[in-house]
């Protein structure tokens, strides 16, 4: 996986805890005044080539994705959402299960009656995330590769090896997904992007004397879809299944090595194995909370969705406990009990972790991480990386990587001075790093997508006009390296200790 490589130096919020409190969050009131009621809307493209080689071949009967981007220009107001009648205490909800089955339900209300086709939801509105028609999150040397697929709007996101998910499982998978966004998300989505052409990072929240965060009640439920199979995994039973346009061959080192033939796509079956959850809900630590659950076939329940098991929550990620503090070993046991920040459903893990399965549900340091997700990370560890420029979401990615020699696999509590940084609790609207110019508030898919938007638009042969952001880019670029070359000065002072020339 490919991000970014930011060369500015990173800064992480290690045992910073945001409180609730008026920085948080502008009132509702003063971010409709600051708002920008003059946007542009409908002019994201829904799927990857679409028009361009991408659509769907003639005898397709079936429906094709559209986007859902009708973004509102004034914050809708709140619901009365059920999670929020769930009591906090330092920092997280006192029943945590019941607070994460609360972010189910909202997500797959009405959305389920219409196969997700979120327009059509008769209970409230729903909308996706522009920009990821044009998705470089994988294959990095095939640029926009990773983009829509046609049925579902699903993005390619991950690749697991063989033997990942179980001891049958001799080949690749391919994780799909796409995520939903409510209408108070949506409102600041399409602040950023109120001229598509020109997009302002700096507008998710229009009020700029308050941290660049979304409003209270924000949500998004985030559907992960697996390549894999009954017999490679068995507990993929009887799990629910999309028809996609998905890769041809499943290997990533075949795809990867071009040439640009073998990112051919097929319609093929995908199984949701995983369902993410974020809100906004200010009595957090960090403003956030993030969830995930995984499917099991052998849970009780009469239809998929009843089989999907809660493994946890997160709204904080211990930034002071170390690896060493709660594993024995780069393999476990973990003792999850220092992990005060979030919650495990440890019956789960069991579960689902016994042979001839070999799920890693939980990531670094026993932090939580769906099926699908990379274990040397956390939900919150790679969410609260969101921004723009893009920067690398955990350890193993970063350009000190190589210096420091990293070994995950064998070595996870070494570095713990690095590795930390990405274990922070940064607020919500605040960047991770000093080498971002913009905070994300914890969306990877608003930081990619804008990502993905310089990666066309401010190429040297883009079309007029070139947007405000690719001169920003352009200064940036060099803030970065006068910042490397302000430490890279060698030398003894020069005559009766005379300042060095500047190279």
């Amino acid at each position: 996986m490919h991000y970014l490589v930011a060369a500015g130096i990173c800064l992480a919020y290690a045992g910073l805890l945001a409180a609730s409190s008026p920085a948080f969050a502008s009132d509702d009131a003063l971010r409709n005044k600051l708002a920008r009621k003059d946007c542009v809307r409908g002019t994201f493209k829904d799927y990857y080539l679409q028009g361009n080689g991408g659509d769907p071949v003639s005898d397709y009967k079936g429906r094709v994705f559209k986007l859902s981007q009708d973004y509102p220009v004034q914050l809708p107001p709140k619901e009365t959402y059920p999670w929020e009648k769930i009591a906090f205490k330092n920092g997280g909800p006192v029943d945590s299960e019941a607070y994460l089955q609360a972010l189910l339900q909202y997500g797959l209300e009405g959305n389920i009656d219409v196969d997700f086709y979120v327009q059509d939801n008769k209970l409230r509105k729903w909308y996706g995330m522009p920009w990821m028609d044009w998705n470089t999150e994988v294959a990095t040397d095939w640029p926009g590769t990773d983009g829509r697929e046609f049925v579902h709007g699903l993005t390619h996101e991950f690749d697991s090896a063989g033997n990942t998910f179980g001891e049958a499982q001799a080949e690749f998978v391919d994780t799909w997904a796409q995520a939903y966004v409510n209408d108070r998300y949506a409102f600041s989505v399409g602040q950023v992007y109120c001229d598509p052409d020109d997009p302002k990072p700096a507008a998710l929240n229009p009020d700029p004397t308050a941290l660049n965060a979304m409003p209270d009640g924000s949500y998004v439920i985030k559907l992960l879809f697996s390549t894999v199979n009954e017999t490679e995994l068995p507990t993929v039973k009887g799990a629910f299944e999309w028809d996609a346009d998905i890769y041809a061959n499943k290997s990533p080192p075949f795809r990867n090595a071009g040439p640009f033939s073998r990112f051919e796509r097929k319609l093929g079956k995908v199984r949701l194995i995983q369902i993410d959850l974020q809100v906004r809900d200010n009595r957090s630590t960090t403003g956030w909370l993030l969830g995930t659950f995984g499917y099991d076939g052998n849970a009780k329940g009469d239809t998929p969705w009843k089989r999907m098991v809660p493994l946890g929550i997160q709204w904080g990620n211990n930034p002071t406990v170390t690896f060493a503090e709660t594993c024995s070993s780069p393999n476990g046991p973990c003792d999850y009990d220092k992990l005060t920040e979030q919650w495990i459903n440890r019956q789960a893990v069991k579960d689902l972790a016994t042979p001839p399965l070999s799920f890693n549900h939980l990531g670094f340091g026993g932090r939580l991480a769906g099926p699908v997700d990379n274990p040397k990370s956390s939900c919150m560890g790679c969410h609260q990386t969101a921004g723009f420029p893009s920067v690398p979401i955990l350890a193993e990615f970063s350009p000190n990587a190589g210096v420091l020699k990293l070994d995950a696999q064998r070595h996870p509590e070494a570095a713990q001075t690095l590795r930390m940084m990405y274990f922070g609790n940064v607020p919500g609207g605040a960047v991770f790093s000093d080498s971002q110019l913009y905070s994300a508030d914890y969306s990877l898919q608003l930081s990619m997508g804008l990502q993905n938007f310089v990666s066309l638009r401010c190429a040297k042969d883009a079309s007029p006009p070139r947007p405000s952001l690719c001169e920003q880019l352009s200064a940036w670029t060099q803030a970065q390296k006068q910042g490397i070359g302000a430490v890279s000065i060698f030398g003894a002072p020069g005559p009766d200790g005379a300042p060095l020339k500047q190279p």
